[in-house]
């Protein structure tokens, strides 16, 4: 039975492009899949589903998104998740479950703001796209716009085995996004008083964070999370969220090996990695003060040269 018995309107024309199935497809390979549903539950909320067949939700392909479709039935489909985790296998629920199966993390900004305030975002994601060029990254970073904000994905492949060797990848992740994230904050909130706007930057890094995959529907309004490079982010315009006319540079995957691994190598020194839930004695000192230090040291290192 094809897709089209299940879904009408907008999500039946959108998911019926081939674009859209290859990109979700691309973006979700080797990961965790969540959907929301057209279907909403006795609470109005749209039902969400992370298992069929009591396994994971996979999407290796633009075939396994179709037969997916089907499987929904009568729920439908209205938008497609992702982890930021890639794992080795995803064939039981424990496959979810186990640390040591996560193979790569892909650390996410998560930009958060009133989509009538996208001015104001677009100012933060410059403010993270800068302070990662001062970090020597640059060739691997991609946005994305994902409903009211966006996100900032730094891709996985730019972080080696080296860098991670004797780290989990989630504690490596946690660490460039908590580390990047301390250095902006000031200017952000400074954006956000200036442009009199609720705009912030959130690390949700976690072992099963999933975030929208590139070209999937928002789950509340009809916006499509359309992907661009740092050089198309201050040209970003409200019409290229439309589902009929989006704009999407499917270049999203590009990315330098390594790149990021003096990055990940000083967020891991002043950070140390994925807080444990219990409440535990501090072992790194405060994150802004020891930002500070590291800056101290560069300096000296600097005036001695």
């Amino acid at each position: 039975m094809s897709s089209e018995a299940f879904m009408k309107g907008l999500e039946q024309e959108h998911y019926s492009k081939r674009e859209v199935l290859e990109e979700i497809a691309r973006f979700a390979k080797g990961r965790w899949v969540g959907i929301h549903c057209i279907k909403r539950d006795s609470k109005g909320d749209r039902v969400m589903v992370r298992y069929l067949d009591e396994r994971p939700i996979v999407i290796n392909s633009p075939h396994d998104l179709l037969l997916l479709i089907q499987k929904l039935g009568k729920r439908g489909l209205r938008s497609v998740y992702a982890t930021a985790a890639v794992y080795s296998k995803l064939s039981s629920i424990d496959d979810v479950k186990s640390l040591s199966n996560m193979i790569l993390y892909t650390p996410t900004w998560d930009i958060d703001n009133d989509f009538k305030n996208w001015r104001s975002t677009v100012k933060a994601c410059a403010e993270i796209i800068e302070a990662l060029k001062e970090e020597g990254v640059e060739k691997s970073i991609f946005v994305k716009w994902s409903g009211n904000g966006a996100h900032i994905h730094l891709h996985e492949g730019s972080i080696s085995g080296r860098a991670l060797r004797g780290r989990t990848p989630l504690d490596v992740a946690y660490a460039i996004v908590e580390y990047v994230k301390t250095k902006v904050e000031p200017r952000i909130q400074e954006i956000a008083m200036a442009d009199e706007c609720s705009v912030r930057v959130e690390n949700k890094i976690d072992r099963q964070r999933m975030f929208t995959c590139p070209l999937s529907l928002h789950r509340d309004h009809n916006r499509v999370c359309v992907c661009m490079r740092p050089s198309q982010v201050h040209h970003f315009d409200p019409s290229w969220v439309d589902p009929r006319s989006y704009v999407h540079d499917k270049s999203w995957a590009s990315y330098e090996e390594g790149e990021a691994d003096g990055l990940a190598e000083k967020a891991i020194d002043v950070v140390g990695g994925f807080p444990l839930r219990r409440a535990r004695r501090r072992k790194y000192p405060r994150l802004d003060e020891a930002i500070t230090k590291w800056l101290n040291i560069i300096s000296d290192e600097g005036d001695q040269g």
